[in-house]
């Protein structure tokens, strides 16, 4: 099969961030000739800044500042030296300082601590290493730990701070490696929370190969004994860690700290770690200012200055106590999240705060999961209690303003983030005259064959009589994958359908569209563990269905507001029956109206497969179906099919014996095992025996001379419209022709020369496809997941 155009999550983060963008709630300029750290000038406008790490407010600090200009004059602007070669007299002295923080550790700086890690982690973790990687552990660690990989050392993803599941990860892989590093921040910057320090402690007790690899950047300066951050103090007596840290954030300047656990750990990064050598040094400024931060954290005064700030977080705690606003993040940290849920909540309230007069950050995609936004704001020493008590206030007003604006309740948010009701909240009144009204059935036999025909005219192989077979040979099968539940949901405005659609639910592999290498991998995975990154996902339409799962009436005014409503009944289904992904799928890719409506609604989009159709079968029945084609595809055609066609048989049957049925059955399995372009679990044998009772199945068979089947297709026909669903194929015949290409020329060849004028023909294979006239349709669906740990770890893997 060809390669299929798999989503490119780059796109996904683009579209997100280009509408936050226009909503000017990101990517904004500020300026003023001055900068305090308490107020930001953006468009002119002084306001309030929530959004900076500056945490104890030292990159304003008087001394920061001088001595940065002494250290200007004194040595200009720049070391413009490898410090493989010599190292500046500054810098030592500034590692000599920072080493005191530290209980006298060997420490390098680093322009930066994405430069840190990238120099660092590839030297320390060795080939015969093994790595257990944080869910949430800082992109930069997930860049670095790739070459790790490219190396050959495995790369264990788990879910976020989850000690049992850090735990049988060592344990399988204690015995195969020498050490085994888990890889994590000491504070995280979303939400705010602390790695469980002690109980990893006690990990690296019980198991000698555990060693830690931490990022504690927002953790410097604000906590720890002279500042030393989150992890030091705990972790420091067990020579297992190496702890990368930043002097920007609360400490004022800029550039990362590695500190290191051994002597010689020290010494092979710094004779050999390749960015320390040969990416530039910290400039004069930099290191001027960094001693007198140095300086600081080694004074009472940085204890004076994280007590000021722990009562500001304090007074801030209690004060959002008071509201109903949901707070994920930790009440330790100077981190907070304000959960908003769906993006449109979010983009609403980021604003609204904004046009208050305060700086904020929004938490977007793919820091969180789409349908997890929320507003992310940090304390520092800059504020004032009147600023926070100015800036809760705020929020307060603004945040029930936005629910109701976008037409969810504080419940719907919580609902999102998995947090109990806080009891009966009224719904927010719909707009006037609105009469729109939801309908859900969980059968087709429950629907009127009229009202389906009304919405779907063309619905490829989803037609009622479909459906209601499709529901027998879903239900009641042994395995759980094999069965599927059916919603049926239409929005009505009176007797008006302004929007319909079909949906299944059942168990699904999370990597459906993933590239076809990387199910490879996983599918090792899965002959130990069947439903290794398997899901309960709700999908519109169902895997064996083309065409238009959704009918939308875009002229009714309405239509936009139908789709909400829908789709807030969706988020009910996904919740009641435990569902962890949402898929809308088979939507034009150039629809920007629809693409833009879903990402606001807390969907991502992802590209599917191309579906491939041929139209006008009989629009030119005067001409020759060969004639209809490219010179070069009749090329193709004549040496590859029809040289060889005297080999075969070829027939359209309704109704097969038991062992043909067996023996077509055995040949799509056959393929699904070949075949992981479009990647699920193999249809059960109950699909078959349905498309023998129902009157618009039918079966294409291809036979060799002796009447042994070679390949079978398995087609719905509804009206003049075609559609080949699954192929199955014998890969044990020797010929110098194509069991596929024989196959599908005649299937199309056959539907035209009994009045078909549209052939769907699916997905995958779009270069032997297209040589048969079929026009490639750019395909999206949008999709939400609850817990996204699944696509996280996929997108991970190497292969």
């Amino acid at each position: 099969m060809a390669q299929i155009n798999h989503n490119n999550i780059v796109d996904t983060i683009n579209d997100i961030m280009l509408q936050a963008q226009e909503r000017e709630i990101i990517h904004l300029k500020f300026g003023g000739k001055v900068w305090d750290g308490r107020f930001l000038f953006i468009d002119g406008k002084e306001m309030l800044n929530f959004g900076t790490c500056g945490y104890l407010a030292l990159e304003s600090h008087p001394s920061l500042n001088e001595n940065a200009r002494e250290f200007v004059s004194a040595y200009g602007t720049q070391y413009s030296i490898s410090r493989a070669y010599a190292t500046a007299q500054t810098n030592l002295e500034l590692e000599d300082k920072l080493s005191q923080i530290f209980d006298g550790r060997e420490n390098l700086v680093f322009s930066s601590t994405s430069i840190a890690h990238i120099s660092v982690l590839p030297i320390v973790i060795k080939p015969t290493d093994a790595i257990i990687m944080d869910q949430q552990a800082h992109v930069s660690m997930q860049t670095a730990a790739q070459l790790v990989s490219a190396k050959g050392v495995p790369v264990e993803v788990v879910r976020h701070s989850n000690l049992e599941m850090i735990e049988r990860k060592i344990q399988s892989l204690r015995n195969r490696h020498d050490k085994i590093w888990y890889i994590m921040d000491g504070v995280y910057s979303m939400y705010g929370d602390i790695a469980p320090l002690h109980e990893l402690n006690k990990l690296a007790e019980k198991y000698p190969s555990l060693h830690f690899y931490v990022d504690d950047a927002h953790g410097m300066s604000w906590c720890g004994t002279n500042g030393c951050g989150a992890v030091f103090d705990t972790f420091k007596h067990n020579n297992k860690t190496l702890l990368v840290s930043t002097m920007a954030k609360g400490f004022g300047s800029v550039g990362g700290v590695v500190v290191f656990p051994t002597e010689d750990s020290f010494q092979e990064v710094r004779l050999h770690g390749g960015a320390l050598a040969y990416s530039h040094p910290l400039v004069p400024a930099v290191i001027g200012a960094s001693y007198a931060s140095a300086l600081i954290h080694l004074s009472p005064e940085i204890k004076d200055l994280q007590n000021e700030l722990q009562k500001k977080i304090q007074y801030c705690n209690k004060l959002l106590a008071k509201t109903d606003i949901p707070v994920l993040s930790d009440p330790k940290t100077p981190i907070y999240f304000l959960g908003t849920g769906q993006p449109n909540v979010g983009y609403n309230l980021n604003r609204r705060i904004l046009d208050e007069g305060f700086y904020v950050n929004i938490g977007l995609f793919p820091a969180v999961s789409v349908k997890n936004t929320g507003l992310r704001f940090t304390l520092t020493n800059h504020h004032t209690y009147d600023d926070i008590k100015a800036f809760v206030d705020a929020l307060a007003y603004h945040y029930p303003k936005a629910l109701e604006e976008e037409g969810k309740t504080v419940n719907d948010v919580r609902k999102a983030f998995r947090m109990e009701p806080l009891g009966e909240v009224a719904k927010p009144s719909k707009k006037e005259n609105s009469k729109l009204e939801l309908r859900l059935f969980n059968s087709i036999s429950d629907v009127d064959k009229k009202l389906w025909r009304s919405c779907f005219p063309d619905p490829g192989n989803s037609t009622w009589d479909a459906l209601y077979y499709l529901e027998k040979a879903f239900q009641g099968n042994e395995l759980i994958e094999d069965n599927w539940k059916f919603y049926y949901l239409f929005v009505m405005n009176g007797d008006e359908v302004v929007a319909a659609t079909y949906l299944t639910s059942g168990i699904m592999k999370d990597d459906l569209v993933s590239p076809a290498e990387v199910s490879v991998s996983i599918e090792k995975e899965r002959e130990k563990d069947k439903y290794h990154l398997c899901s309960k996902t709700l999908m519109m339409g169902s895997l064996c269905t083309e065409g238009e799962h959704l009918y939308v009436d875009r002229k009714h005014p309405k239509w936009r507001e139908a789709i909400i409503e829908m789709v807030g009944k969706l988020f009910d289904i996904q919740d009641e029956d435990d569902l962890n992904s949402l898929i809308l799928r088979d939507f034009d890719k150039s629809d920007s109206r629809i693409k833009r409506l879903f990402n606001e609604l807390g969907f991502f989009q992802m590209d599917m497969p191309n579906s491939n159709t041929i139209s006008g079968l009989q629009k030119t029945r005067q001409r020759d179906y060969l004639s209809l084609l490219s010179a070069k595809a009749r090329r193709n055609i004549r040496y590859e099919v029809l040289k060889y066609e005297n080999e075969f048989k070829f027939e359209v049957k309704k109704t097969l014996s038991d062992d043909d049925l067996k023996r077509i059955y055995q040949l799509y399995r056959n393929v699904g095992e070949r075949n992981y372009s479009i990647n699920i679990f193999p249809y059960p044998y109950s699909f078959y025996e349905m498309a023998r009772e129902c009157a618009n199945w039918e079966f294409v068979l291809l036979k060799d001379l002796k009447n042994e089947i070679l390949g079978a297709i398995l087609c719905y026909k509804d009206g003049t419209t075609y559609a080949p669903v699954v192929i199955g194929m014998d890969y044990d015949y020797k010929t110098e022709s194509s069991i596929y290409k024989q196959i599908m020329y005649r299937t199309v060849v056959s539907a035209r020369n009994r009045g078909f004028d549209k052939v769907l023909f699916g997905f995958s294979a779009d270069t032997e496809k297209r040589k048969l006239g079929a026009v490639q349709n750019e395909k999206v669906a949008f999709v939400n997941v609850i817990d996204q740990f699944n696509i996280e770890k996929m997108d991970k893997i190497v292969v």
